[in-house]
């Protein structure tokens, strides 16, 4: 399967899971098109396929928060996320299993399920640390990162894998 038809399944499946779903700049974590009215309806399966017929390279991203039903903790390693979270597991305890993705510049996304209400989109919760809440945005797999990786799903914490687990109380705190 080409990359172009990989992103295009991928896309069309998220979109099935209920996610919001847009089109990102090719090797870019930036969104391709005003997706603004994209936190607040989910995207047509049409609209989904001319996008990606028209930027036959783009990425795929999910617009988190409640639109999605989902909330994203991004650990950057380069900026010491490893560490924060391991301050956070200390204080908190360990984080449950839940759907994650490695990103393309070496870091994790982990998904949580949007506990109602709103939740803020922070960067920077701790140092190499960001929540992905209420008019948020992050890149999904099989994008590829600006170095040229690709994110992937973590072996058996793919979406189809395990369902997600309840955001930890102690992230709402930062939201």
């Amino acid at each position: 399967m080409t990359v172009g038809g990989a992103i295009r399944e991928a896309a069309l499946a998220a979109l099935a899971r209920g996610w919001s779903v847009i089109p990102v700049l090719e090797r870019s974590k930036r969104p391709a098109i005003a997706w603004r009215e994209f936190q607040s309806r989910c995207p047509r399966p049409a609209e989904l396929e001319v996008w990606l017929h028209h930027m036959p390279r783009a990425n795929i991203a999910a617009v988190t928060g409640a639109i999605s039903g989902i909330v994203v903790v991004d650990v950057d390693p380069a900026h010491g996320g490893d560490e924060s979270l391991a301050v956070i597991e200390r204080e908190a305890g360990k984080l449950p299993a839940t759907v994650e993705a490695r990103t393309g510049g070496g870091g994790r996304h982990l998904y949580f399920a949007h506990p109602g209400g709103h939740v803020g989109n922070r960067a920077g919760i701790l140092p190499g640390i960001d929540l992905r809440g209420d008019g948020g945005v992050i890149v999904l797999p099989p994008s590829i990162h600006p170095s040229g990786n690709a994110y992937a799903w973590r072996e058996g914490h793919s979406p189809d894998d395990l369902p997600m687990a309840a955001l930890p109380p102690c992230f709402l705190r930062h939201a």
